[in-house]
């Protein structure tokens, strides 16, 4: 095989379709090929596709081969050097448990309509919500050291939350806030960055159509680090007809 392809057991046990993972950077349409013929005789349904847009040729290609575009996902950093955020009067943090999960869900559930499984009409906005709740489940379980949710609170309760991973790098990967404007998101960017020095603080990614979430991160001053067009490639469907 000219390229790896790797099968993803959680995504599979959980969606109850075969889905494997590939990065497209630097094949070919033969190599691309091979690579569908290849997770096709293992049984995968699905490969989740990525590519750097900065090769443009490619990214035509891929969707002549039937490849279903379903986000422009932009990562960003936060240099070590930034002003901090200030914290907004009355509002306390702490790390999120199961327990928090009831008064989460509203602004959990509101997370799904951004993600490329809504885009992808074979997964659809109902598979998203399930995702969602899924990754907030994990967040919030207990000893969990590489992936865990952070709550701004004030007097009426939670307000505002985030995700954050250390694995590979420190990263915030997910927020939502039922107090926009007030400052609390914000914050959990500073505290966030304050659990992951020394190193920087890596925001994303965000769905380039996300522009409340693409404002948010700017005001946090974020800069953009890189941009990956991802696509879902169904090998039970044809290629798409070339102009």
């Amino acid at each position: 095989m000219t390229a790896p392809w790797t099968p993803l057991a959680w995504d599979t046990e959980f969606f109850g379709t075969s889905i494997g993972r590939v990065e497209l950077d630097g094949l070919d349409r033969d190599a691309i090929l091979e690579v569908e013929a290849e997770a096709r005789a293992q049984g995968v349904a699905c490969l989740y596709a990525a590519l750097d847009p900065i090769d443009a040729q490619l990214t035509v290609v891929v969707q002549e081969l039937g490849y279903r575009f379903v986000e422009g996902a932009t990562t960003f950093d936060l240099r070590l050097g930034e002003p901090a955020i200030p914290c907004p009067p009355g509002v306390t943090v702490r790390l999120g448990t199961p327990d928090d999960l009831p008064a989460l869900a509203d602004m959990v559930d509101g997370l799904a309509p951004w993600s490329r499984f809504a885009v992808d009409p074979r997964f659809g906005l109902e598979a998203s919500r399930r995702m969602q709740r899924a990754w907030a489940e994990r967040a919030l379980r207990p000893g969990s050291d590489e992936h865990e949710l952070v709550l701004a609170e004030d007097a009426s309760g939670a307000i505002a939350f985030i995700t954050r991973t250390i694995h590979p790098t420190p990263r915030v990967d997910g927020v939502g806030t039922t107090a926009r404007g007030s400052g609390a998101a914000r914050y959990l960017i500073e505290d966030a960055r304050a659990w992951a020095a020394p190193h920087a603080l890596l925001g994303g990614p965000i769905a380039a159509r996300n522009v409340a979430a693409l404002r948010y991160v700017s005001h946090c001053n974020y800069r953009v680090a890189n941009v990956r067009y991802l696509y879902h490639r169904w090998l039970d469907e044809g290629r798409a007809a070339s102009s």
